[in-house]
């Protein structure tokens, strides 16, 4: 008696593997998407509530400048007095883009500039979206 896989045994076992894994990689194509979105959102609302940070701790107002003429968009914080970029500017992951304002400006108090909430608005080419609010006159970073 002979032990061992025929061809045709080994060909139908590796047929089942190739199905599988056909049928997962629109799961883990939605997965990265969704992921670029939510590591986005995270970065941006981090990057709100230092900018907030920095106008309080050094009683002026800072500015979370938003660029959206740029692939892929940048964010960064500066000094809204001198306009020196604080820190190293960031970039959203390919594919995802954000509707905001061209700066956000954090007054000493903590609040912002203006008289109406500030909602940024993030989202990729297949339609998935999240949303950052910021209160005005409090500051305070909401992501919905």
């Amino acid at each position: 008696m002979r032990k061992g896989f025929t061809l045709i045994e080994m060909t139908i076992v590796l047929v089942i593997i190739l199905a599988f894994l056909a049928m997962s990689v629109p799961f883990f194509a939605n997965f990265s998407s969704a992921t670029g979105i939510n590591t986005a959102t995270r970065e941006i609302s981090t990057l709100l509530r230092t900018t907030r940070s920095y106008a309080i701790a050094k009683n002026e107002n800072y500015d979370a400048v938003f660029d959206t003429t740029t692939t892929p968009n940048r964010f960064w914080i500066r000094d809204s007095a001198t306009t020196t970029m604080v820190g190293k500017g960031l970039s959203l992951p390919t594919g995802v883009t954000f509707n905001a304002p061209v700066t956000v400006t954090f007054t000493s108090t903590g609040g912002i500039t203006g008289s109406a909430d500030v909602t940024i608005t993030i989202g990729n080419a297949k339609g998935k979206t999240k949303t950052i609010k910021v209160y005005y006159v409090t500051g305070m970073v909401e992501i919905q």
